[in-house]
């Protein structure tokens, strides 16, 4: 099991629902043998957004380390800047619009883990590995 994970080392997923942005398996349970979390991070790009959702079961933690946006939290959209961090209550509807013209970065963190599973449903999430990524000149390396 690994302990330490590059986010150009981690498995990536892009959404198929009419949004775009990846997704990126970082530490969890299959890739680190993590029992009580789960951690990625997302892009979401201009224009895009992570459509409204609920996890049953799991509490949540979005970062936004790059970017900016609103937030959707419960029935309210608030303006959210970097270094801010939303803590999801399980069963709060809940999601992000990147209304600006430049990238938004986050990181998602569940517990318990379980909801990472979804970013794998081949129906919604479509797998891109590390070569292809290359090979299109969209690396997740900046210099």
């Amino acid at each position: 099991m690994r302990r330490i994970v590059r986010k150009d080392e981690a498995e990536r997923r892009e959404a198929r629902d009419g949004f775009p942005r990846t997704v990126y398996l970082m530490i969890e349970p299959r890739t680190a043998g993590a029992e009580h979390l789960a951690m990625g991070s997302e892009e979401v790009p201009a224009g895009s957004q992570i459509p409204l959702h609920v996890h049953a079961e799991a509490e949540e933690i979005l970062f936004l380390y790059e970017g900016a946006g609103r937030a959707r939290l419960a029935g309210q959209e608030v303006e959210v800047g970097p270094e801010t961090a939303i803590f999801i209550p399980p069963g709060t509807p809940h999601g992000f619009v990147n209304h600006t013209h430049e990238p938004a970065r986050l990181t998602w963190t569940f517990s318990p883990p379980g909801e990472e599973a979804k970013f794998r449903a081949a129906e919604a999430w479509k797998h891109v590995p590390a070569a292809a990524a290359s090979e299109r000149g969209t690396g997740d390396r900046r210099d």
